[in-house]
């Protein structure tokens, strides 16, 4: 499923919580979530990630903005880390950017934090 296509059905089933895409210049993808990330939003956001998976170029970088996330649960965690397996497999550099302290806190409990790649912001 192209990328579009999947951020035109994720956004369809949140429309008050929409997703965004944005590309660098290197084809680099952006994916901007809001809303939270619990079992239901997360198995509607994976066909969206493997999506930017599939477009980002080898070596390229998908960044995934946290920063309108107000929670996430421990399925929205098991998906960021079968994301971040997935784009080793292809050496796509998986970054989590501007995480909120609460969604932070939830994954620092759960003691995978570490293990991300984490950007505090865009610059």
């Amino acid at each position: 499923m192209l990328l579009e296509q999947a951020l035109a059905r994720y956004n369809e089933s949140h429309p008050q919580a929409p997703a965004e895409t944005k590309y660098s210049s290197r084809g680099d993808i952006l994916l901007e979530l809001s809303g939270d990330l619990g079992m239901k939003a997360s198995s509607d956001v994976a066909p969206l990630l493997e999506a930017a998976l599939l477009q980002c170029p080898g070596r390229g970088r998908l960044v995934l903005d946290l920063s309108r996330v107000g929670y996430i649960s421990s399925t929205g965690v098991g998906l960021l880390s079968t994301t971040m397996i997935a784009a080793e497999k292809r050496s796509v550099a998986f970054v989590l950017l501007d995480i909120p302290p609460r969604v932070k806190s939830i994954m620092d409990t759960l003691g995978l934090l570490s293990f991300f790649n984490v950007e505090e912001s865009r610059d």
